[in-house]
């Protein structure tokens, strides 16, 4: 149906001529169209066009790109929409690893260019900056072929040159590794990875495969490999003219406001001219091009083309009113005008439908069929954002917006999350390990041992006394990686096991401890009664449509499960946790929401003034159009202001109060308190939350963080605590371009001044009290002229939060401050962040500060300065390579993971555990706690678990190096192969021959033995043995044995087998009389006692 709307436009007059014109190989300028006409116009022309192409639009600004994507994105949802990001101009000794910036930029490329359809945006500040020339991006790759003769070295040498990174595995875009025959890539110009094999030097086979799982998707029988960084010199001699075909469809977007801008940013980046284009240059190259020139009162620059005056306008806004709508829809009929009305969903189409037929009108819904019917209003599903009427034409276009008000806006930045990090599971020679039997060693490596004439892998740790442990790659389980305190080698345990066990007796006490006070409140809050809070109103599903975005699928959960909460009978006490900026706010507002409709009262408390406000503006602006009244008290508010709105909360008058630790204090008396939202509770003082736990009693609480907490550790507590999480990116947001640099004046004053250039605000963090005045003065003699303001911890509050408010107000510049603004300040027009002393910072301090810029459509930066010629130390240098390689969206788990490894797992559960968790390891900790929690809570010793079976079969299988080199794949192998589930036995299989190749004898002999494990744990059989002239299987009490199946066996046997009854059953076979080797003769038999 939305195609046949392009057509009707198609059919006008004007589309018609300036169709005719770009077949002539003409442009034209077309005025009089704004808003979503502009946009369905030209896509109407491109329709009408019957050669395919791309379509290539030059704009202003990227807030010009959301709103032609969002209307674009009604017809050209197939297309891949792409903007050519502007980059860096030179800086000094700065280190990014933004691929996702870098990948987009090829990709726009490569629509330019019309190796593939598309759509590319072009903002100004791109426009300005020279290109390489089209064949250095596009020609100089590599493109691989099947059955190609290639030289593996060959190909390894040239993706170096091509600016890629060899790693051991493939987990982002811009890297390859290599693992015998087999080469794991992910083009900077490809949607999937792909997986290169070799046959001696011939490309055997190709697939692309999934980043998550590292399995293959599909063949393939090229795959294309384009530069991922090329060094500015003298090929940068192309502008984005230069790249288009002859079927792109060039659109110039306001020119006048566009040169105008171009002019601006060239004046202001006369240091660089060299790698600009001057705006005369790039009008002159514009006006050789065939384009339409889009302009909605005319413009007075590229005259050449001819003028198009579109007659069309747009409709006035109903705001909700369905008796002035149904009147004017009853005019129109009447006046023999086609309404088609457009919704943003199928069944708000119908609805719409359904109710103007209420109203006698002639309506319906239409999926097919014609579009434009005399005498009925069409209402049809899509996203554009307005309506309109072209002057002459006999019908007009109504859309949800300008029925309802604002339509919510697509979340069009999609990210998969990926795999989560392996590096806290990774064991690497030289990390310290902790075995469930012996303690904490230290992990040698993998050693291949010749044992009576069998060749096996093992496990070798070092213990206290220059003891060692060999460990079976089968027992690699009762293995984890420790992970303690920074900057601290733990103390190695002595094998035995009896020290072990003094310092888990310690840990088991605490965490029991710690457990029972969990299940205690956990208890205590179901026992007390709460409010069930009624189901929700139609006012709460307008309220929630309203909110002018799409929810993420993850914020769609959490409110579905804080509401589950609220309409139960005891109370909730629910933790939100989301990545920085992911919407938490957002399920808050409709959780208060919620209460108030139900008659309660909110408490929102938060732990600044300047955050208070913040909250104070959102919960308003969202609550004010359905009278729901929100005050706020903090110091911002008058001694009279403050006595007035306690009196209204009081009296009841007041549905959502919020402020800091003043709503604490005696004279704050909430009559009908039904819902406390607490932000970010680890901030409040010991005081204060003693006082928090006093008020949680019979309220629903809602706790927000924004401190990603280790998946581990969640899993762990979620038996103990209710808790939701966030973790889908929000809409349209780019990924901070990241540097790590040493200090550098010449660096700092571009990028101060390229963020002003652009009307934005800059961050700048000193950790050092007594240098911040040193530091302004160095910044005002960079940038003569910038407005500093400074904030520390050591100020009043009232300077201080002075110093926020200025900045968030805009009346400065830079915000120059310790570490305080970690979390608290939401400021859109902030995008640049420096960190200066970075070193000195922990790895999630560093993350949640990178987290304060970057809220907006806008591309932002952040810059982590360390002392010059300083050397780092081994943790702050692994801080800042975490930092700088963890730039995508959503990288917040990730961070915590590693930031668990650098420095330790201490304040995760409070200083009381610390030791303990140092003492044990993160790991052996999480489980203990999640066994203690668990036995508590359900009332069942948790006890030991069964041990694992034990097979003595003497045969070689290992992984050979000239299979699998790399230590941590072995291990990792080594891992799957112990905790192998028997029914994913062929998957594991399938998985190794994608991945590494077809497997030699001993690793085949591995899996074989793996697989009966399997079947063992099962079947719950204790044991297989394999002695010269005997086979012998021990039964757990508990045997998992169809008895039928068994006595079938053994009447097979009986003349070669003894059968042994009591606690633990054997079968004892004289191996001499079978027909075929021990371990054949278990595989083709065991499965036979299995229930089926």
């Amino acid at each position: 149906m939305k195609l046949q709307l392009l057509d009707a436009i198609g059919e006008i007059t004007e589309a018609r001529t300036a169709a005719g014109l770009w077949q002539q190989g003409q442009g034209c300028s077309l005025t009089g169209l704004s808003g979503a006409s502009k946009t369905v116009f030209l896509a109407a022309l491109d329709r009408l066009l019957p050669e395919q192409g791309s379509l290539v639009f030059l704009l202003s600004g990227r807030d010009d790109i959301r709103e032609y994507r969002r209307t674009l994105n009604c017809f050209y949802s197939d297309l891949l929409m792409q903007e050519l990001y502007p980059v860096d101009l030179p800086l000094v000794q700065a280190d990014s690893r933004n691929r996702e910036i870098q990948a987009g930029r090829v990709a726009a490329m490569r629509i330019l260019q019309g190796e593939e359809r598309g759509i590319v945006f072009v903002t100004a500040e791109a426009l300005l900056q020279k290109l390489p020339i089209p064949q250095k991006v596009l020609g100089s790759g590599v493109v691989v072929t099947l059955g190609q003769q290639l030289e593996q070295q060959e190909l390894l040498e040239r993706l170096i040159e091509l600016g890629y990174e060899r790693t051991t595995q493939v987990d982002a875009i811009g890297q390859f590794c290599l693992r015998g025959d087999i080469l794991d890539i992910f083009p900077i110009n490809s949607q999937y990875p792909a997986r290169i094999e070799w046959f001696d030097d011939t490309i055997d086979a190709m697939r692309s495969f999934d980043l998550d799982n590292q399995r293959s998707i599909e063949s393939l029988s090229a795959v294309k490999i384009v530069p991922l960084q090329i060094e500015s010199g003298e090929d940068f001699s192309a502008s984005v003219f230069d790249y288009l075909s002859a079927s792109t469809r060039l659109v110039v977007d306001e020119p006048s406001r566009l040169f105008e801008l171009l002019q601006k940013l060239y004046t202001e980046s006369s240091g660089y001219a060299d790698e600009l284009w001057s705006p005369a240059e790039l009008e002159g190259f514009c006006a050789q091009k065939r384009a339409w020139v889009v302009a909605a009162l005319g413009h007075s620059r590229l005259q050449l083309f001819k003028d198009i005056n579109v007659p069309v306008r747009s409709v006035a806004p109903y705001n909700r009113n369905l008796e002035l709508l149904t009147g004017d829809l009853q005019g129109w009929l009447a006046d023999g005008q086609v309404p088609v009305v457009m919704m943003s969903s199928d069944i708000k189409a119908r609805g719409l439908a359904d109710s103007l037929q209420s109203r006698n009108l002639n309506a319906a819904f239409v999926k097919e069929g014609a579009l434009l019917r005399p005498g009925r209003i069409t209402v049809i599903s899509g996203e554009l954002t307005a309506g309109f009427r072209f002057w002459n034409e006999n019908w007009l276009l109504l859309t949800e917006n300008d029925i309802f008000g604002m339509q919510k806006k697509r979340r069009l930045h999609t990210k998969n999350s990926g795999a989560q990090l392996q590096y806290f599971s990774e064991i690497k020679a030289g990390d310290y390990v902790v075995h469930s039997v012996h303690g904490i060693g230290r992990y040698i490596g993998v050693e291949n041992v010749l044992v009576d004439g069998v060749h096996r892998d093992y496990l070798l740790l070092a213990y206290a006394g220059d003891d060692k442990l060999y460990v079976p790659v089968e027992q690699v389980g009762m293995l984890h990686k420790y992970v303690g305190n920074e900057g601290q080698a733990p103390r190695l345990s002595k094998m035995g096991g009896a020290d072990w066990k003094r310092v888990q007796s310690k840990a088991r006490a605490a965490i029991t401890e710690l457990a029972e006070e969990l299940l205690r409140l956990y208890a205590q809050r179901k026992i007390v009664p709460g409010h069930a809070f009624a189901e929700d109103t139609e006012w709460q599903r307008d309220f929630e449509e309203r909110f002018p975005y799409e929810e993420t699928p993850d914020q769609l959960k959490a409110i579905a499960e804080i509401k589950a909460d609220m309409e139960k009978p005891e109370p909730m006490d629910r933790l939100l946790c989301g990545d920085v900026g992911y919407g938490k706010t957002e399920v808050a507002i409709r959780a208060a929401f919620k209460a108030v409709m139900d008659g309660k009262q909110v408490a929102v408390m938060v732990p600044t003034t300047v955050l208070a406000q913040q909250h104070f503006m959102t919960f308003k602006e969202r609550m004010q159009p359905f009278g729901v009244k929100v005050e706020m008290v903090s110091r911002f508010c008058t001694p009279r202001e403050q006595k007035r709105i306690l009196n209204d909360l009081e009296n009841g008058q007041v549905d959502v109060l919020i402020g800091t630790h003043r709503l604490l204090q005696q004279d704050v008396l909430f009559p009908d308190l039904g819902l406390l939202v607490i932000d970010e509770e680890q901030r409040f003082g010991v005081a204060q939350k003693e006082k928090i736990k006093r008020w949680k009693t019979g309220v629903d609480v809602l706790t927000l963080s924004a401190t990603p907490i280790p998946r581990t550790l969640h899993l762990a507590l979620v038996n103990g605590r209710d808790m939701s999480v966030i973790e889908s990116p929000p809409e349209e947001r780019l990924p901070v371009e990241t540097y790590v640099a040493e200090y550098n004046p010449g660096m700092i004053k571009e990028a101060l001044e390229r963020e002003m250039r652009r009307g934005g605000r800059i961050y700048y963090v000193h950790n050092r009290v007594l240098g911040l005045e040193n530091i302004a003065a160095d910044l005002r003699s960079l940038v003569p002229g910038i407005n500093i303001r400074i904030a520390h911890g050591q100020m009043s509050e009232d300077m201080l939060e002075d110093a926020m408010i200025a900045f968030y107000e805009g009346s400065c510049d830079v915000l120059l401050s310790t570490s305080i603004i970690e979390n608290g300040l939401d400021v859109p027009l902030a995008n640049t962040i420096i960190i200066d002393g970075a070193e000195n910072f922990g790895l999630s301090q560093l993350y949640q500060m990178r987290g304060r810029v970057g809220r907006s459509s806008r591309l932002a930066y952040a810059y982590f300065v360390y002392k010059r010629n300083r050397a780092l130390s081994e943790v702050a240098e692994k801080r800042l390579q975490a930092i700088r390689d963890f730039t995508e969206l959503g990288a917040g788990f990730k961070i915590a993971m590693r930031d668990l490894e650098i420095r330790g797992a201490g304040n995760l559960l409070g200083a009381q555990q610390h030791g303990h968790i140092a003492g044990v390891g993160f790991a052996a900790y999480c489980d203990m706690l999640e066994r203690t929690i668990r036995k508590l809570k359900d009332g069942v010793e948790d006890g030991i678990p069964e041990p694992d079976p034990v097979l003595e079969i003497s045969v070689d299988g290992y992984i050979p190096d000239d299979y699998i080199a790399d230590p941590r794949y072995k291990l990792e192998l080594y891992r799957r192969f112990a905790g192998l589930d028997y029914g994913e036995k062929d998957d594991l299989l399938d998985e190794i021959i994608d991945r590494f190749g077809e497997p030699p004898e001993e690793v085949e002999v591995l899996w074989r033995v793996a697989c009966l494990r399997a079947l063992c744990r099962l079947l719950h059989i204790r044991g297989i043995s394999v002695k010269p002239g005997e086979l012998r299987i021990t039964f757990a009490e508990n045997a998992a044995i169809d008895p039928t199946a068994l006595m079938q066996l053994i009447s097979e046997q009986q003349q070669y087998m003894n059968f042994k009854s009591g606690v633990q059953a054997q079968l004892i076979f004289r191996t001499v009389k079978l027909k075929t080797d021990s371990l054949t003769w278990l595989e083709k038999n065991l499965p036979r006692l299995a229930f089926d």
